[in-house]
């Protein structure tokens, strides 16, 4: 008798909100010492990569595995797409920053220069505990592939958008997450914008490491300048920013044709191939 596995997709989601919402809820209803209560936090943002690499292993098996984690070990993408990354997201806030001041509003104060040694840190810091590893593989490198091959980049990218934007509902309730100080319409504006952004990148390189260092630098710019300080968060210039990040959207998709890079829109994933093989 033949065995019917659950859909992939829609337990990869399962799992990922199960694991992340239980030890967010755990973090900020228990009583908990602060160092606990975030390293809870900081186990959360791995819902995605974990129900990803746990998924892809009961449906793919070891081979859909290596398929999963193969764009972890591609780093060669144009150079101008590695400009991008880096100083892109450096550049909208601070554009961002500069028209919220036009606007009438007072930005937060910045770091002193003097602690600009403490960049890389606090981008290393960012990449491992501050969401990028915990998500990326999982929504990039597991469902953006999947939602794509049945919906097109475009509706994908939104659908994506959405339930990413909603994945981080939890920290909304939370005080000391800046998610609690910030408009949660707004912010799925952000996560939804930024999602049709992050598709262009990975139809073009297929790369994990391009989307990691863009999601590194988007959080990592946002913190260093007087954008989203959990304890003043500055939400007219965030809310510029988001506007500039749903203006290149569009851009995207208008340039593309819809396309936003993908050559072959039915495609097959790999990883689905390896589930329909088993």
């Amino acid at each position: 008798m033949t065995v019917r596995r659950p859909w992939p997709l829609a337990t990869f989601l399962v799992v990922t909100f199960t694991w992340s919402w239980a030890l967010w809820a755990l973090a900020a209803w228990a009583e908990l010492s602060d160092t606990a209560a975030e390293g809870l936090v900081v186990a959360g943002r791995f819902g995605p990569s974990l129900a990803a690499i746990g998924v892809t292993l009961v449906a793919a098996g070891r081979a859909g595995l290596s398929d999963l984690l193969a764009p972890l070990r591609r780093w060669r993408a144009p150079a101008p797409l590695w400009l991008l990354v880096v100083a892109g997201p450096v550049v909208v806030v601070v554009v961002a920053i500069g028209l919220a001041a036009l606007l009438g509003t007072v930005p937060g104060e910045f770091n002193d220069p003097a602690t600009a040694y403490l960049v890389l840190p606090a981008f290393l810091a960012i990449l491992v505990a501050g969401g990028p590893l915990g998500e990326e593989l999982g929504w990039r490198g597991f469902a953006l592939d999947r939602l794509q091959a049945r919906t097109g980049p475009v509706a994908a990218s939104l659908l994506l958008g959405v339930v990413w934007g909603a994945w981080h509902l939890p920290l909304f309730l939370d005080p000391s997450q800046v998610q609690a100080a910030l408009p949660p319409l707004l912010y799925l504006g952000q996560t939804t914008s930024t999602a049709v952004v992050y598709t262009w990148l990975w139809n073009r390189t297929r790369s994990l490491p391009v989307v990691l260092v863009l999601h590194t630098m988007t959080n990592l710019a946002a913190g260093v300048f007087p954008l989203l300080a959990p304890e003043a968060p500055n939400q007219a210039a965030f809310g510029v920013a988001v506007a500039l990040a749903a203006l290149g959207a569009i851009a995207l998709v208008v340039a593309t044709h819809g396309r936003l890079g993908l050559e072959h829109p039915h495609a097959t994933v790999p990883a689905a191939a390896a589930e329909r093989r088993r």
